[in-house]
């Protein structure tokens, strides 16, 4: 029922371990890291579920949906819960703002909200939130990449050439191609050792080179003989193709570091997400290591990373938490990027800066989209959203991409959830990955307005 616990098995171990401790020496469970109490609360949500009793599961939820406001199965395990006791306002009013998020939900399936069928308001939400689950926008197929290319992950676009490279966990391949006909080999894990499973790719065009997050993930097929190489990144020469820099990573201790997504600035600096600890690491120009930049103990799972136009903010996107922003001065200025309601930040990996806006890619929320975020003149909030493309036929887990002028080109198929945890098919054969274009300048905008959020607010207890 709970499918985010999978997710905090690990803290539940350790809350465990800290249960063992007597009283006096354990923290308030609300001082201590997100993830501590979210994994106690799913314990106790799980618990009066198995145990029927649903105002304790609404009360643990609602602790739930207050640490992760954009878990939509948090939300949607409210609005049952509060079906279940009688509490129709509230579940009217949960379901009311993922309606206003855009979130697609077929309350029609569900037998727990039986008790809400019975008022207007319940078909006026349901249909809404069916049709939001429509395809919309525009996006052309650029490339398909055929089943032998084997979870590909990281995209990056040189101008100066016009070259699109794709790199691939399974394999530890990067491809190169101009026009996504015809891809050829640029580097390899079984010629390069240094490479392994790929998680990113970028561009410095400035320094002619190609930086790539590299490590060893069970799903890597040299995993067996790489298993104890550091995760790294790397520099190849666009032009030749060769390996010119490897660069280590200053960890933490104790920590096994695994890059993520990178971004590089106009003077060269790279950070890099780790998608394990996780933390961000800095690159200075010149430097020959990335060194720990920034963390706090609530990040959860880090994805994509973007930079402001004059590289003085970084924007982060984690999975559970949403965007946050980090001053790139040093001075460990962070904050969480202020959103309008009607957003729903859950489900972000690829984050990408278009004209001073946002662009992500989400998938850990219903409907799969791409969305573009308006950004204020401090860089600091976002004043307008605008769904570019969502639900489309196609979607299952896009992730990531790379801008090319006023147009985004993602992959619109993840191969994650095909394989087992050391990278076999879970079917015969692997899907083709599509490869879309969409332009970010010119998406047709969905809305609700004002004028219905009011009528269906009036409504609400009809």
């Amino acid at each position: 029922m709970l499918k985010s616990l999978s997710r905090y098995l690990a803290a539940i171990v350790l809350l465990f371990a800290l249960g063992n401790q007597a009283a006096a020496e354990r923290p308030p469970l609300d001082e201590m890291p997100h993830g501590f109490q979210i994994a106690f609360w799913l314990n106790q949500a799980a618990l009066a579920f198995n145990e029927g009793d649903y105002g304790d599961w609404a009360r643990a939820t609602e602790k739930l949906h207050a640490l992760r406001p954009n878990n939509q199965d948090f939300m949607s395990h409210l609005v049952q819960a509060y079906a279940r006791i009688g509490e129709t306002s509230k579940a009217f009013e949960m379901m009311l703002t993922m309606q206003q998020q855009g979130l697609h939900q077929n309350w029609d399936e569900l037998d727990a909200v039986e008790s809400l069928r019975s008022h207007r308001l319940y078909n006026h939400l349901n249909d809404l939130m069916m049709a939001a689950g429509e395809p919309f926008g525009q996006a052309e197929e650029f490339a398909r990449l055929g089943p032998e290319i084997r979870m590909p992950e990281a995209m990056a676009h040189d101008p100066e050439s016009g070259r699109f490279f794709v790199g691939t966990i399974g394999d530890g391949l990067i491809l190169s191609s101009t026009d996504g006909s015809e891809w050829e080999t640029f580097a390899r894990a079984d010629e390069v050792d240094e490479l392994m499973a790929v998680f990113d790719l970028v561009v410095d065009a400035e320094r002619g080179q190609l930086l790539v997050a590299t490590g060893s993930v069970p799903q890597f097929s040299g995993f067996a003989s790489h298993r104890d190489q550091p995760a790294r990144l790397l520099r190849f020469d666009l032009a030749s193709g060769e390996l010119v820099e490897k660069i280590s990573v200053t960890a933490a201790q104790g920590s096994v570091p695994l890059l993520g997504s990178l971004v590089v600035a106009e003077d060269g600096t790279v950070f890099a997400a780790d998608t394990r600890v996780p933390v961000i690491y800095r690159l200075e120009p010149g430097g020959s290591t990335l060194e720990l930049f920034f963390g706090h103990q609530n990040f959860s799972s880090l994805r994509g990373l973007a930079l402001s136009q004059d590289g003085s903010k970084l924007y982060i996107a984690d999975y559970e938490v949403g965007i946050l922003v980090v001053g790139t001065d040093g001075q460990q200025q962070a904050w969480k990027l202020h959103v309008p309601e009607t957003l729903n930040e859950g489900g972000i990996d690829g984050l990408y800066w278009w004209e001073d806006h946002l662009v992500a890619i989400q998938n850990g929320i219903s409907p799969q989209r791409v969305v573009r975020l308006q950004l204020g003149p401090d860089g600091l909030g976002v004043t307008g959203v605008a769904p570019v493309v969502a639900g489309l036929e196609a979607f299952d887990t896009p992730t990531f991409g790379t801008m090319v002028g006023d147009d985004l080109v993602f992959f619109a198929v993840s191969h994650w959830g095909h394989v087992d945890s050391s990278g076999m098919p879970l079917a015969n054969e692997l899907p083709e990955v599509p490869v879309f274009r969409t332009s970010i300048g010119s998406p047709e905008l969905l809305s609700v307005g004002s004028e219905m959020i009011e009528e269906m607010r009036r409504r609400q207890g009809n």
